[in-house]
């Protein structure tokens, strides 16, 4: 199957960081995945596409982004924010071509699986 660009959206969660340090590193990650090989576009989700009671800061959803990428990128960037956010709990949604794909990594026997769910998400 050939895919064109897939829309993902990208979760980070700390238990043990404040909110306030949640989204700096958000967007600290979005600035690495703005200029990341294959992103067409990347930006933190705004409070008016929220669920009610979401948590925002600054009109923005706590820990939460989206980005575009091409599909020949994908797994680069889901083994990359892997390794770059060892430690934290991040969850990837990817959308592509009708398929949806949802993957949770928390550490490194999570990212092997999460990478071969993408394999299998872009060849199928």
């Amino acid at each position: 199957m050939s895919f064109e660009n897939i829309q993902l959206t990208i979760t980070l969660s700390d238990l043990k960081l404040e909110e306030e340090r949640l989204q700096e590193d958000t967007r600290n990650i979005l600035s690495e995945i703005q200029v990341f090989d294959g992103v067409q576009k990347a930006d933190l989700i705004s409070i008016e596409k929220a669920e009610p009671n979401a948590k925002s800061i600054g009109g923005f959803l706590v820990g939460i982004l989206t980005t575009e990428i091409n599909a020949k990128n994908l797994k680069a960037l889901v083994g990359y924010l892997g390794d770059r956010l060892y430690g934290k709990t991040l969850k990837i949604k990817a959308e592509g071509n009708g398929r949806k794909i949802d993957i949770e990594v928390g550490n490194l026997e999570d990212l092997k699986k999460a990478l071969a769910e993408v394999d299998n998400f872009l060849n199928v």
